[in-house]
């Protein structure tokens, strides 16, 4: 096999038959999507049988179609790691000389652009959209956060906060690509999935939103635009962020105050309907009392 599935299929590709071309076809110009696609969607997609399907895979030296699905997990996984490093992600640019000359100017300025971001999002703020998330928190099984970078600290504050309150979830890190598939099976008609999704809105999580839309999840999105955020056409519900920053690709401010307000409404909503029954946090508590 070639060093990844796309390569491999690009070798394979010549001595292949002729539907097994319009399988490979269909692999390459959609690679994203092979990592998620069973045998069956694949094979209506291309109009295919799923034995002609199986054959390819035999072709490109696979045993069976799993196998193919986690070569392209694979490959997906990989190319996401090295455009993280090629567009330095992870950098941030050193400060331009110009802004230099007065750096308690700039971060004064910087402190102003904040407080306008704040400002925008409480202008925006709808409280019955935190209810209605909050209903949906309490009416779900369990919920699912998917975010990545900095979003995944605010998806880790919103799941310690549902704790608190004797809620279940758990937090997926779409970027770590054994963390997403290992939580896939849990998406279901009674999940309720939460991506929170902020420029670039990296693929992985919109994906995993596509997915949980599939599985006939409820889901609750936290991103900084409905007219732009790709997951906003899939979501049951939006609760609104504003972004932008000058200094980093996105400030927290607006995304951390949406996880505060709708924690409060969480709870206020949960005592309203007045649960008694003990949380699981104060039940692991009882075990340390005359140990």
């Amino acid at each position: 096999m070639g060093s990844n599935i796309v390569e491999t299929i690009r070798q394979k590709y010549p001595t292949m038959t002729r539907k097994q071309k319009s399988i490979a076809d269909f692999m390459l110009a959609d690679p994203d999507s092979m990592a998620f696609m069973t045998l069956k969607e694949l094979s209506e997609k291309t109009n295919v049988s799923e034995t002609t399907i199986l054959h390819a895979c035999t072709a490109l030296e696979l045993s069976n179609y799993n196998e193919l699905k986690y070569e392209f997990r694979k490959y997906l996984n990989e190319r996401t790691k090295t455009e993280v490093q090629q567009q330095n992600l992870y950098v941030i640019g050193a400060v331009p000389e110009y802004e230099l000359n007065d750096k308690v100017q700039l971060l004064t300025d910087i402190c102003h652009e904040e407080h306008n971001t704040l400002n925008l999002f409480f202008s925006q703020l709808n409280t019955n959209s935190l209810f209605q998330a909050a209903h949906m928190i309490l009416d779900a099984s369990s919920t699912i956060f998917c975010a990545r970078g900095a979003s995944l600290q605010v998806a880790n504050f919103l799941s310690m906060r549902l704790a608190t309150v004797g809620l279940p979830s758990i937090v997926i890190d779409t970027e770590n690509n054994d963390s997403l598939h290992s939580k896939l099976p849990l998406f279901n008609g009674s999940t309720l999935v939460v991506p929170i999704c902020l420029p670039d809105y990296y693929l992985m999580t919109v994906k995993a939103c596509e997915f949980a839309r599939k599985r006939h999840c409820r889901i609750l999105g936290i991103t900084d635009s409905a007219k732009l955020s790709p997951i906003a056409p899939m979501c049951d519900l939006l609760l609104l962020a504003p972004s932008n920053t000058r200094m980093f690709l996105n400030t927290l401010s607006s995304s951390m105050a949406v996880a505060n307000l709708l924690s409060s409404a969480l709870n206020i909503e949960k005592s309203a309907r007045r649960y008694t029954k003990s949380t699981a946090s104060e039940e692991f508590s009882r075990l340390f009392i005359n140990n």
